[in-house]
């Protein structure tokens, strides 16, 4: 029998889920309180840790810990400097990056053929047809077949992203740092991370799917703004902080690219405030040539896929068998 700490509170179907897909010999423990003193008194006969919530005391404490398992993909909340100092590992989940890139190719055919435009429009009764001496009110639709699609960052959720578009006839580039001397498949070229202005400037469509570490936030600034075609569109379901937010939105604003559609944001609601605006700074809900999605690119209906890979690693931990999606402590994802 393995013994997992939940030292975060997970709703019911979540909980209802992961029980009904973990080995009978697999128990989630849960403490009485989400405090620090109720899971340092948890943690010192179990073998996981089920969430990012950790402290020095809770790592030092907890001597037969062999896993500590994030439940999503994200793990830029990880103190990667308490980490280096305890031999345990530390996994993520990649299990929800099919759901992820078909909400990244909703989003972007949604602002590339300006869907949500001339929905909202149309509902006005304004059908935006080309008008004789006013070319502003026809907003014709981008044809992305034949296009270059580029991908900062290219992990799995953006291998998912190509395989989607490959019907387009699409060119794919990307940034990666595994780059080697012949691109992945389907890739046409592939850059080091350092090569980010050369795929910003060849790319019609710019996915962002980099992990948030130090290294990439703010990543996407004004000069990447500025090396992007006049024409092309920004794609974000990574984290909002990859992409600097005053940048994005002077970019937007004042049309210097044609576009963008972001799923994850700048401000998120907190306790008791349910309506809450994506951003604290800038007016990012009346521009026309942004598409808003509320960080809902990872969930699907009837399911919870960002957990498959958490009951998987917790069976396989139980099973002495090798876990999967380990995450490096020391390069920060």
């Amino acid at each position: 029998m393995i013994r997992v700490l939940l030292t975060r509170a997970f709703f019911d179907d979540d909980l209802a889920y992961l029980w009904a897909g973990l080995r009978p010999d697999v128990e989630l423990v849960t403490p009485p309180a989400f405090t620090p003193e109720a899971l340092l008194a948890a943690v010192g006969d179990v073998d996981a840790l089920l969430g990012d919530t950790l402290t020095r005391s809770l790592l030092e404490r907890g001597a037969r810990l062999r896993l500590i398992q994030v439940p999503w993909t994200g793990v830029d909340r990880l103190d990667f400097a308490l980490l280096r100092d305890f031999p345990v590992t530390v996994c993520n989940s990649h299990s929800n990056a099919v759901p992820v890139a078909e909400m990244a190719v909703s989003l972007m055919l949604a602002i590339a053929k300006k869907v949500p435009l001339h929905d909202a429009r149309l509902r006005q009764g304004n059908w935006m047809r080309p008008t004789r001496g006013e070319p502003e009110s026809h907003v014709p639709p981008t044809l992305v077949s034949g296009c270059t699609a580029g991908f900062l960052g290219f992990g799995a959720i953006a291998r998912q992203i190509a395989q989607l578009l490959s019907g387009f006839n699409m060119r794919f580039i990307a940034t990666d740092a595994r780059a080697g001397e012949a691109p992945p498949a389907p890739l046409a070229a592939v850059y080091p991370p350092g090569g980010l202005l050369e795929v910003a400037t060849a790319s019609d469509l710019l996915f962002v799917t980099l992990p948030l570490t130090p290294a990439t936030r703010g990543l996407v600034n004004a000069d990447v703004f500025a090396a992007m075609k006049p024409g092309a569109y920004l794609i974000n379901t990574s984290r909002g902080e990859v992409v600097d937010e005053a940048a994005l939105y002077a970019a937007l604003s004042a049309r210097r690219i044609a576009g963008a559609a972001i799923d994850t944001w700048y401000q998120y609601p907190k306790s008791g405030e349910p309506r809450t605006l994506p951003s604290a700074r800038f007016p990012f809900h009346e521009l026309d040539n942004l598409v808003l999605s509320p960080h809902r690119a990872g969930f699907a209906d009837g399911m919870l896929p960002h957990l498959q890979d958490v009951i998987t690693n917790l069976n396989r931990l139980a099973a002495g068998e090798p876990l999967i999606n380990q995450v490096d402590v020391h390069a920060g994802f």
